[in-house]
């Protein structure tokens, strides 16, 4: 008998709720866009009851095709969750949404973490928690609201997370898990919360709004009958605790241990190791890992895919309004493969890797330059912003090939600039949806179908797609790109 796993996935822009077998292959699909709201400058913004909503239909939508596909009605024996990570969504003490939600790639607590740098509070929060304070963390929008809404900070009565929030949905219990409990308010040497990292940031007021946490692999709860009705689940049916998304695309992926290097090109540039102690750095950060013992390392920016997403809807609306835009768009990177790799796009829309708010850019663009060269441009510099992180965490490059998901993987061209960009042999598992399989895998141990991580890992492994690098084909382009970053983060202090 068959046995089906749910994984739920919400990234910043789209929601899937993915059913799988429990060899790791695909059923059914069924996804829902979630708008961002943009009003205000550095605010980027989720409407709680919306993504709700638009995760149950998903769900709806994934169960209609599972009954299609295998001619007959379809439960999954476990669900599990895997969403955004950082960001906060805050609840109020009767379970309600707190307001919007703000996401990961929300700004506008920039310069309370440009204080703590100035006031030697980063610093102590990179030796107490394993990370250095940025503008979407837990702490710094807590921090902001403490200070510029405090009736709203006063009314919270759970700190959740984009993945928290759905399972409190799904089931009416406020919960985190392991990996994510560390994002802020974590003992980096006992992965527990810490009273003493609260009071670094002025916030002991919200220990008791800190959820409880669980396991990656445990049950955190049961669907409920309110959920039941909107989604088309059974009631009670397990929910497990489930991922922070970047870590689920990992497992999806086949990454549960030391040795292979994981960077998922999303919204986010993601580049992110497990180890077997914590080590901490000032351009990294060290967070739980899977289990007590384990701790993984993240070198990451909001400047990956999303800025790609910008640069087609400015730019590419006539390629978007037909059958095969990205056909259209190759048809334009084909055109230009020979001519020089002038132009250096800086992808720092959103934010940079740098500690100061440094911009985007396009610099060295001539009258004779196309979209193609454009677009050729963005997918070197997102390539590029990846490498500035997996230096970071392999400066001595002793891992000689990359697991490599997330959007921009899918297409083969950009999974070339990516090995050629890193000077690295570059792995693309055929899965295509490691992130809700992560959590689909979390459903599955929740359950004991399989015995543990590696268990999993290997009986939901696909094959994957392997790209060699050229050295020489990005070497220059890779040092312009280096030097017209520091030129631009120099120029934008003085400025």
């Amino acid at each position: 008998m068959t046995t089906y796993l749910m994984g739920l996935d919400s990234g910043l822009t789209v929601t899937k709720a993915v059913i799988f077998r429990e060899d790791g292959s695909v059923v059914a699909t069924g996804k829902c866009g979630v708008p961002q709201i943009k009003d205000r400058p550095h605010f980027v913004e989720r409407d709680m009851q919306a993504h709700w909503h638009a995760v149950a239909q998903a769900i709806r939508e994934a169960l209609a095709a599972a009954a299609e596909a295998e001619g007959q009605r379809i439960m999954p024996s476990a669900v599990s969750v895997s969403g955004h990570g950082d960001g906060v969504y805050l609840i109020d003490k009767a379970g309600q949404p707190l307001g919007y939600a703000a996401t990961s790639l929300d700004s506008r607590a920039q310069k309370i973490v440009e204080g703590w740098d100035a006031d030697g509070t980063s610093e102590k929060a990179l030796a107490l928690t394993g990370q250095r304070p940025f503008p979407a963390a837990p702490s710094a929008l807590l921090a902001y609201w403490k200070r510029n809404e405090p009736e709203r900070y006063a009314a919270i009565g759970s700190i959740l997370s984009c993945k928290d929030w759905m399972r409190f949905a799904l089931t009416g219990k406020a919960a985190t898990d392991f990996t994510e409990s560390s994002v802020s308010f974590v003992d980096v040497k006992t992965q527990k919360y810490s009273d003493e990292a609260l009071a670094l940031y002025d916030l002991t007021e919200m220990r008791n709004a800190l959820p409880e946490v669980l396991l990656p692999d445990e049950i955190a709860g049961h669907v409920t009958a309110e959920a039941a009705a909107l989604t088309g689940l059974d009631e009670g049916i397990p929910v497990a605790t489930g991922l922070h998304d970047v870590i689920a695309c990992a497992v999806g992926a086949g990454v549960t241990g030391s040795g292979t290097l994981a960077v998922i090109a999303g919204t986010y540039s993601i580049n992110e190791q497990f180890r077997d102690q914590p080590e901490t750095h000032p351009d990294w950060l060290c967070r739980n890992g899977l289990y007590p013992g384990q701790w993984y390392n993240m070198s990451i920016s909001p400047a990956s895919s999303a800025t790609l997403d910008w640069f087609l809807s400015q730019t590419a609306k006539d390629a978007l309004a037909t059958d095969d835009p990205f056909g259209l768009l190759q048809a334009e990177l084909d055109a230009v493969a020979n001519d020089p790799s002038e132009v250096i796009y800086l992808p720092y829309l959103y934010g940079s890797p740098h500690r100061n708010d440094v911009p985007g850019a396009f610099i060295g663009m001539r009258g004779w330059h196309n979209r193609g060269h454009l677009l050729r441009a963005v997918g070197e510099g997102i390539a590029f912003n990846h490498r500035h992180h997996v230096d970071i965490l392999d400066p001595e490059r002793t891992t000689e090939h990359l697991r490599l998901t997330g959007g921009s993987s899918r297409n083969p061209y950009f999974a070339q600039i990516f090995a050629d960009a890193m000077n690295r042999k570059i792995e693309v598992p055929e899965t295509l949806e490691t992130g809700a399989l992560g959590a689909a895998i979390c459903a599955g141990l929740a359950i004991g179908i399989y015995s543990d991580w590696a268990d999993a890992a290997v009986r939901t492994a696909s094959t994957t797609l392997t790209y060699e690098p050229d050295a020489q084909h990005l070497s220059a382009q890779w040092d312009r790109y280096q030097e017209a970053a520091r030129t631009i983060a120099a120029l934008h202090e003085r400025i």
